[in-house]
């Protein structure tokens, strides 16, 4: 993909990650500073939908990104999204806090989660799990209707089911799993962010983030990753003996 045609793919997502509107090539000229005109922006468009990154959901109206557009979006196209000072050290404070809770853990991470986020999250800890935030994304328009918000908490109340699909071997690192990219089925529209975790004693676990498709990639894999190494040991050492 030529750097023209990725900064109208990032644009577009960008674009409707904040307004949930499908996007017109008028819309990204005025609002991204494109010298081309709405007629060569309109081109490279019917390219991308031709090449699968976006799709017309109707007739004249303007593109949204499908499941490929957004994972080459965050797989090439997404800047680290560097959580400032203060984002730290809320979570690494609140952290310590329900570290002195050991019986409430999962609960209260999937809160602070849910809370930071902005969406609905989870704590699939070894003997305690939870998931919390459904109040977050009620009314979003990719769940307007009764039947897809049912489906969300669905998902929410038997995601400890599927927690086996989601704790990996490998080191521990946020990751996005984009629509139908979930190991299990989820509703449509929907993506999560994970990480798996390490406990005190070696067990392990894993937390995640659950959104529309159009979430702040960026922001929730630093969010996940982040806490994720917080409650893995290393980080939490540090910030005790710096208190």
């Amino acid at each position: 993909m030529d750097t023209r045609k990725q900064r109208i793919l990032a644009a577009i997502v960008k674009e409707y990650s904040e307004t949930a509107n499908p996007v017109g090539s008028k819309e990204l000229v005025d609002r991204y500073n494109f010298t081309e005109s709405p007629a060569t922006i309109r081109n490279e468009m019917a390219d991308l939908e031709k090449d699968g990154y976006i799709f017309q959901p109707h007739k004249s109206a303007g593109r949204v990104p499908t499941d490929k557009g957004y994972r080459f979006f965050v797989n090439e196209l997404m800047r680290r999204f560097e959580l400032s000072e203060k984002e730290r050290r809320m979570l690494k404070h609140e952290l310590l806090k329900l570290q002195v809770q050991q019986e409430q853990l999962g609960r209260s991470i999937s809160n602070l989660l849910s809370q930071v986020s902005g969406q609905a999250a989870f704590a699939l800890l070894p003997n305690q799990s939870s998931a919390t935030g459904l109040s977050q994304i009620i009314g979003e328009p990719e769940f307007a209707d009764s039947k897809q918000m049912k489906q969300v908490a669905q998902l929410l109340e038997h995601i400890d089911e599927h927690a086996s699909k989601l704790i990996k071997k490998s080191e521990i690192t946020a990751e996005a799993f984009i629509g139908s990219e979930a190991k299990f089925p989820v509703p449509k529209n929907l993506s999560l962010v994970v990480s798996n975790v390490k406990m005190k004693d070696g067990k392990k676990g894993v937390i995640g983030i659950i959104g529309p498709k159009r979430m702040a990639y960026a922001k929730n894999l630093s969010i996940i990753n982040y806490l994720a190494k917080l409650i893995s040991g290393a980080a939490v050492i540090i910030l005790i003996i710096k208190i």
